[in-house]
């Protein structure tokens, strides 16, 4: 599976819970918060699994993120990387 279909499948999701983000304010201040929790996470050592659900719930942030701005995340990350190349 790939970025955008791991994006649709969460919206999806949020959809029959009726839970989709109002504004990008809303998505950027959890994920920051989400950061903050995969630095906790870091610092105290927390298991495995722990630091695994903090590092998909700032992919859960990211693509609410990428789908109220309509972004294609897995699409841009590969430019990136082309960018990063020619440097």
């Amino acid at each position: 599976m790939n970025l955008e279909e791991l994006k649709n499948k969460q919206i999806e999701q949020m959809k029959k819970k009726g839970c989709l983000p109002k504004t990008d304010i809303e998505v950027v201040l959890h994920l920051v918060e989400e950061v903050g929790e995969v630095c906790e996470a870091v610092r105290e050592k927390q298991p495995k699994e722990d630091f695994e659900g903090e590092l998909a719930d700032i992919l859960w942030q990211l693509n609410k993120i990428c789908w109220i701005h309509k972004i294609d995340l897995e699409e841009i990350f590969l430019k990136k990387l082309e960018k990063n190349a020619c440097r």
